[in-house]
C-alpha cells in the first residue's frame, strides 16, 4: 500500500502536527519490534529484549505527541494494527494450545507487555471504537481469546492491565459475531478451566463470559471501561435476551449494597473506595447497555427498582457517580419513549416492484404531499409512560449539578 507524500515544511499548524510525520521512521521501527516480538522461541521469556522494549518506549512517545491530532494517524493505522495484532493472535492461539497440553516450559504471560502497551497507546490517542475496526474478529478467535483473558486474570495486579484491556475490548468485537454462542462453544475452555480450579462445576461459555466481565467491573482505569462495553454487547445479543433481566437485577443488587453504608450512615466519611467502584462499574455497563437494546420491553419488571436506586442520596458525594447516573437515567428514558407514528403519506413503498415503478414515474406533486397538506389530520398523539417523567425530573434536579 502507497503511503501519502506530504512536504514536512508547511503542513504544520503552529506546533500541532497537521500530519504523521515520523510515519517513516515510526513504520520502520514498527516492523522490528513485530519481527522481535512474533519469535516464538522467545515467548517462554519473562520480558522482551532490551532492544525490543527501547523500540516500543520510543514508538509510544511518538504517539502520545498526536493526541491533539489523533486523525493524522488514520491512513497509517490499518498497517500499524495489522501488523501488531498478528502477533498478538498467533501469541493467543499458542498461548491457548500450551494451556491445552501443558507444555514443561509454559508461555509467558509478560512477553508481548510492550506490545499491548502499545495497542493501549493506540486506543488512547485514536479511541478504541476507531481501533477495534482493524483487529481480527474470526469466529475461531472467541475461545482463545476468553481463555487467554481468563488466565491473565489469575493476578489482577497492578501490571498487565494494558494486555487485560487490550483483551477485553477485542472480545468485545467477537461478541458480535453473527453466530450462537453456543455454536461456537466447544467446550474446550471449559475442560481448561475445570482442570485448573479444580472443580466439576460446568457452565456454558456465554456465563462464564458474563461473570468473566463481572470481575473487572471493580477495577479502576480503563479495564473497568472495557468489561463494561463487552458485557453490554454480549447481553444485547438476541440469544443472551434471557440473560438481561437477571444481569439488570444483579447490577441493581450490587449498587444498592455498595451504598448502604452511606445511607444508613454507616459510613460517616462517606463511601469507601471499594464502594464507588462497585457502584460505578455497574453504572457503566448499564448505560451501555441501554444504548445497545432496541427495547424496554424486558426492563418493565426492573423499572420501578432502578427508579429507586438512581434518586439515591449517596450518589452526591461523587462527581463520577452522578454523571453515570445522569447518563444512566437519559439513555433509559429514550429506551423508554414509544416509536414516532409514521404518517401513511410519507411512506412511498409499494408491495411490489412495479407499483413501486409507478409511484417514482408519477408526477412530482402527486407523491409528496405532507402531514402538512390542507385537510390531513395531524398525527394523533403519542402516551408517554409516567415513568419517563419521573427519570425526566431526576435529569432536571442533575441540571443543579455544578
Amino acid at each position: 500500500m502507497s503511503e501519502p507524500a506530504h512536504d514536512n515544511s508547511t503542513d504544520d499548524v503552529g506546533s500541532v502536527p497537521a500530519f504523521f510525520r515520523e510515519h517513516s521512521e515510526f513504520l520502520d521501527s514498527l516492523t522490528q519490534v513485530a519481527d522481535s516480538a512474533g519469535n516464538v522461541e522467545s515467548w517462554t521469556q519473562d520480558s522482551a529484549p532490551a532492544s525490543e522494549q527501547e523500540l516500543l518506549r520510543g514508538l509510544c512517545k511518538t504517539l502520545d505527541g498526536y493526541q491533539e491530532q489523533p486523525t493524522c494517524l488514520d491512513p497509517y493505522l490499518e498497517r500499524i494494527i495489522g501488523q501488531l495484532m498478528a502477533v498478538v493472535r498467533e501469541y493467543v492461539y499458542a498461548y491457548h494450545d500450551s494451556m491445552d497440553r501443558q507444555l514443561p516450559i509454559p508461555i509467558s504471560t509478560t512477553r508481548l507487555d510492550g506490545v499491548f502497551e502499545l495497542l493501549y497507546t493506540l486506543c488512547k490517542v485514536r479511541g478504541y471504537k476507531i481501533i477495534l475496526q482493524f483487529f481480527p474478529h474470526a469466529v475461531a478467535d472467541v475461545e482463545p481469546v476468553f481463555a487467554t483473558l481468563w488466565r491473565y486474570s489469575a493476578d489482577l495486579g497492578t501490571t498487565g492491565w494494558p494486555a487485560r484491556y487490550v483483551l477485553l475490548i477485542w472480545l468485545s468485537l467477537l461478541a458480535m459475531v453473527p453466530f450462537d454462542i453456543e455454536s461456537i462453544d466447544s467446550g474446550i475452555v471449559e475442560q481448561l478451566m475445570i482442570k485448573d480450579v479444580d472443580s466439576n462445576t460446568a457452565q456454558p461459555l456465554i456465563d462464564r463470559w458474563i461473570t468473566q466481565g463481572k470481575l473487572y467491573l471493580t477495577r479502576s482505569g480503563c479495564e473497568m471501561e472495557g468489561a463494561a462495553v463487552m458485557l453490554a454487547r454480549l447481553l444485547s445479543r438476541k440469544d443472551a435476551a434471557a440473560r438481561q433481566p437477571q444481569f439488570i437485577e444483579w447490577a441493581a443488587r450490587e449498587i444498592s449494597d455498595a451504598a448502604r453504608p452511606a445511607i444508613t450512615g454507616g459510613s460517616s466519611g462517606g463511601l469507601q473506595i471499594g464502594s464507588v467502584l462497585r457502584i460505578n462499574g455497574a453504572l457503566r455497563v448499564l448505560c451501555h447497555l441501554f444504548s445497545a437494546m432496541d427495547s424496554a420491553e424486558s426492563l418493565a419488571p426492573q423499572i420501578p427498582r432502578l427508579l429507586d436506586i438512581f434518586q439515591l442520596d449517596a450518589f452526591g458525594q461523587n462527581a463520577v457517580t452522578r454523571k453515570l447516573v445522569a447518563k444512566a437515567v437519559q439513555r433509559l428514558a429514550l429506551l423508554m419513549l414509544p416509536a414516532a407514528p409514521v404518517a401513511a403519506s410519507r411512506v412511498h413503498a409499494r408491495p411490489s416492484v412495479r407499483a413501486n415503478l409507478d409511484n417514482y414515474a408519477a408526477p412530482v406533486s402527486a407523491s409528496v404531499e405532507g402531514p402538512t397538506s390542507a385537510g390531513e389530520d395531524p398525527a394523533p398523539d403519542t402516551e408517554i409512560p409516567e415513568d419517563v417523567e419521573c427519570f425526566v425530573g431526576i435529569l432536571l434536579q442533575k441540571l443543579h449539578d455544578k
